[in-house]
C-alpha cells in the first residue's frame, strides 16, 4: 500500500469515527419509558425525504453529544403528489433524567461538481458528488418516567423554518383514545 492510499484510508476511518454515535436504548429487562415519534410536514422540495431523532440523557452542558436514535429515508419526492406520509415509530428511552431530543424532517439531494486537477504533469477532470440538505430541526427537553408513554408531535409547515415539536405524556382512555398532557415544547435550532 502506498503512502497516498494509506492517508486516504486513515482519513476515512477518522471521519467515520467522528460521526454521531448510535443510541443504545434500555434493554428489555431495564426500566424505560416509550417515546412515540410523529412527523408531519407540508412543504416539499425535489430530493429524498428523511426524518431523524437524536437524543442525549442528563447533559451537563451544551457540548455534551447527542446519539442517533432514529434516521430513516422515505424515497424520492418531486412534488406534493409524490410526498409520502412518515409512519409513526417508537423508541425506548431511559427514565429519571432529563432527555434532550432533537427532531427533523429533511430533504437531501446530490449535485455533481467537476474540476481540473494535476496528476503528475497531466491535467485530469475530477468529479465529486456533493451532499445538500434542507431541514428544520427542533429540540425539546423533559424528564421521562419509567413505564410511561410519551408522544413527540413534530410539525413543519416549511422546509427549513417554523417547525415545532410538542412532547406529551400519553395516558390510555377507554375506547382506544388517549389523554395528552403537555410536558415540553420545542425551540428551533
Amino acid at each position: 500500500m502506498n503512502y497516498k492510499t494509506l492517508c486516504v484510508v486513515c482519513l476515512a476511518l477518522f471521519v467515520a469515527g467522528c460521526g454521531m454515535a448510535e443510541y443504545a436504548p434500555p434493554k428489555e429487562n431495564e426500566a424505560h419509558a416509550l417515546l412515540k415519534l410523529k412527523y408531519k410536514y407540508s412543504a416539499v422540495r425535489p430530493g429524498t425525504l428523511g426524518a431523524r431523532m437524536h437524543i442525549r440523557h442528563d447533559a451537563k452542558d451544551d457540548d455534551d453529544r447527542f446519539s442517533v436514535a432514529f434516521n430513516q429515508s422515505y424515497g424520492s419526492v418531486s412534488d406534493k403528489n409524490t410526498s409520502p406520509d412518515i409512519p409513526m415509530t417508537a423508541v425506548k428511552v431511559y427514565p429519571g433524567k432529563k432527555a434532550d431530543v432533537r427532531m427533523a424532517v429533511y430533504f437531501y439531494w446530490y449535485t455533481t461538481q467537476s474540476h481540473m486537477v494535476m496528476v503528475g504533469k497531466t491535467q485530469q477532470m475530477q468529479t465529486t458528488q456533493v451532499y445538500h440538505e434542507a431541514a428544520c430541526t427542533v429540540q425539546t427537553s423533559f424528564v421521562p418516567e419509567a413505564g410511561k408513554t410519551y408522544l413527540l408531535d413534530y410539525s413543519s409547515p416549511n422546509i427549513d423554518k417554523d417547525c415545532i415539536a410538542n412532547a406529551y405524556e400519553q395516558t390510555p382512555r377507554a375506547g382506544g383514545t388517549f389523554k395528552l398532557m403537555k410536558v415540553g415544547t420545542s425551540k428551533t435550532l
